[in-house]
């Protein structure tokens, strides 16, 4: 894990950073953001820009998304933090030619590391909500770090990826996995291509040749009525157990909502008896949403809320770098013995009972009552092509609010 604050190893003698410089106070245009390099006790400070603290997280010293000018701040930190962990920086022995090295975009590093860059990229995409993006590229890395423990971007070939899919398939991974993990580091790459200005030695071309994956459509898993009553009905004693049946129904209950935007629900997303969600698996094209928070998601919510003021979120859990994918593990283990406990079983076919299964069940059962399929839509939050957007909430609340309770009715 990167430390965005201090982007050097202590065994290297020149030490750079990029962070919020306060000793001087504010100016009128808030704090300057600088560039410090230390060696051998002697420093060297740069003001790359001034920022308004509210602008600022001081934990990763980087700009916020809401900083006006964040594409070109935020890459402009990246492109230094980068340069500052390569050899040829550290081989430097004077503070102004390390400065100049950094602040001159002319001069691009060869041998930047490659693992730091996704970790720095993986923050990038959290800081815009994008957790399964982030995920996706941490995934990817732990499988090429499987074949090459560290790696600079000189040495990304070819031969390299084609040795990491011979380590995935010994380890039983399915061309789909492995299309996934080389898709992480492809995006990662091309960006570096484009923000480094690095030579495209186009590692993963071929890559994906002998990768077949067969496609077919598959019939979505979804619970019935009677099945739906027995997790509703459901009192087991093992917390942990009782807990993903009840986020499970919280996600019925908000119209099918996505586990992980049930897991990052915050305190001002609940608003005058409405629930205000926003897809995150949609990355930039998602848009907010609303629907009715009904009386059996209410209890749930204040079963599990947070009352800390200090905690921006609704519910306790950490939000840490991994905490999302410990916790939606953890669940999906649960779900397994609950549906062993309960004797529950999918239609139309049986099989694993899984967080996402709820998102089919409320989309299935909204189907059988007959509900339309563009009001369906709206209630679930489905990505809108254009023609969508511009007739976006073209049904009244009234209307979108009926047809959620008549569907929660239905297991009542």
């Amino acid at each position: 894990m990167v430390n965005f604050r201090v982007i050097f190893y202590d065994k290297f003698t020149m030490k750079a950073q990029v962070r919020m410089y306060k000793n001087d106070g504010p100016g009128k245009h808030g704090y300057p953001i600088k560039l410090i390099i230390s060696h051998h006790k002697k420093t060297k400070r740069k003001t790359l820009v001034t920022v308004l603290e509210k602008y600022w997280d001081p934990v990763r010293e980087i700009p916020l998304p809401s900083y006006p000018d964040f594409e070109t701040l935020y890459s402009r930190i990246l492109e230094i933090r980068a340069k500052a962990i390569g050899i040829e920086f550290q081989e430097i022995d004077d503070v102004s030619l390390a400065m100049d090295f950094l602040l001159n975009s002319g001069r691009k590093s060869k041998l930047i590391d490659f693992y730091s860059y996704i970790d720095q990229r993986a923050s990038y995409m959290r800081s815009l909500g994008r957790e399964g993006n982030a995920i996706s590229y941490e995934d990817a890395k732990k499988a090429l770090m499987a074949v090459a423990p560290s790696l600079k971007f000189s040495d990304l070939t070819p031969a390299l990826i084609s040795k990491m899919k011979a380590k995935k398939r010994v380890d039983g991974c399915k061309p789909a996995t492995i299309k996934r993990y080389i898709a992480g580091l492809r995006a990662v790459y091309n960006v570096a291509v484009e923000e480094l200005q690095i030579e495209d030695k186009k590692p993963f071309k071929g890559a994906l040749r002998d990768l077949h994956v067969r496609v077919r459509r598959q019939r979505n898993r979804y619970l019935d009525v009677d099945q739906l009553k027995k997790l509703k009905s459901a009192k087991l004693e093992q917390k942990s157990f009782q807990r993903s049946i009840d986020l499970t129904l919280l996600q019925f209950y908000l119209c099918g909502a996505d586990f992980i935007d049930v897991y990052y629900l915050k305190k001002k997303d609940i608003q005058k008896g409405r629930v205000f969600l926003t897809r995150k698996k949609l990355g930039d094209r998602a848009y907010e949403f609303d629907v009715k928070l009904v009386s059996q998601a209410k209890e749930l919510i204040e079963k599990y809320r947070d009352d800390d003021p200090e905690n921006e979120y609704l519910f306790p859990w950490r939000k840490s770098r991994t905490s999302y994918t410990t916790f939606i593990n953890n669940a999906r283990r649960d779900l397994v013995k609950v549906k062993e406990i309960l004797e529950i079983e999918l239609s139309p076919k049986d099989d694993t009972l899984t967080p996402k299964v709820m998102r089919h069940t409320f989309a299935t059962l909204g189907k059988f009552e007959r509900i339309e399929e563009d009001l369906l839509r709206e209630l679930m939050g489905h990505e809108r092509d254009d023609i969508d957007t511009a007739y976006k909430d073209k049904y009244p609340e009234e209307e979108r609010d009926a047809a959620q309770e008549k569907l929660i009715g239905s297991i009542q």
